[in-house]
């Protein structure tokens, strides 16, 4: 019989029923991957972002103010040391404000109490011939640091020189516990302890069968 052939079903032209299952599948899942990824990294950043804001907060709110406390209170501390340690009997009235300046509370008591027993009250009996001390810092650190209550203490060295006229002078080094308070917007010491004795020789009267009047240095 003549007429139109009908088409015949080749290997060719026929679709893999599994290329039409996946092909659609794989074009989901790379049009989704992207987006994935993009949120991904959305939380990769927000989760970094919390993380950074959280230490920067401690950094901020807990360990800056307690590095800014040691730090303060340390230097204030040395200072204090040098300020009482540093002493010229011709200027007993530049020691009294460096050590205003540096002291309070029982410090301040035993340095300046302006009675019987106080350093300046036996500087001042000794008279200006008396030897001078200098000192000069060698080292510090803090052992306590309390941010909340203002408070720190350090260790602090120091090498004094004791001067007697017509003598070389004697270094001795010397170290102190120091107890600081914040007194207002400054660091004041409340309590110096001398981890060694300093004995304050007056070259005027030792001599004279006098005891020598004492170097600064707080009590327990």
């Amino acid at each position: 019989m003549t007429g139109t052939p009908e088409p015949s079903h080749s290997a060719h032209s026929d679709t893999d029923p599994t290329e039409k299952s996946t092909r659609p599948a794989w074009t989901r899942i790379a049009g989704v991957a992207p987006l994935a990824l993009a949120i991904i990294a959305v939380i990769a950043a927000t989760v970094c972002v919390v993380v950074f804001g959280v230490r920067a907060y401690d950094v901020y709110a807990n360990q800056y103010p307690a590095q800014q406390t040691r730090d303060d209170a340390t230097q204030a501390a040395e200072q204090a040391v040098l300020n009482v340690t540093t002493i010229d009997p011709t200027d007993l009235d530049g020691f009294k404000k460096r050590a205003e300046a540096s002291l309070t509370g029982k410090a301040k008591e035993e340095v300046l109490g302006g009675k019987d027993g106080s350093v300046l009250d036996m500087l001042s009996q000794a008279g200006p011939e008396a030897a001078k001390l200098s000192a000069r810092l060698v080292r510090s650190a803090p052992t306590e640091v309390n941010p909340d209550e203002k408070k720190a203490k350090a260790l602090v060295y120091v090498v004094t020189t004791l001067e007697r006229p017509g003598q070389p002078g004697v270094d001795e080094t010397r170290g102190f516990d120091v107890s600081m308070v914040k007194d207002g917007d400054l660091w004041k010491a409340e309590n110096l302890l001398g981890l060694e004795g300093i004995a304050y020789a007056d070259a005027g009267q030792a001599g004279n069968g006098q005891a020598p009047a004492p170097a600064p240095g707080g009590g327990n």
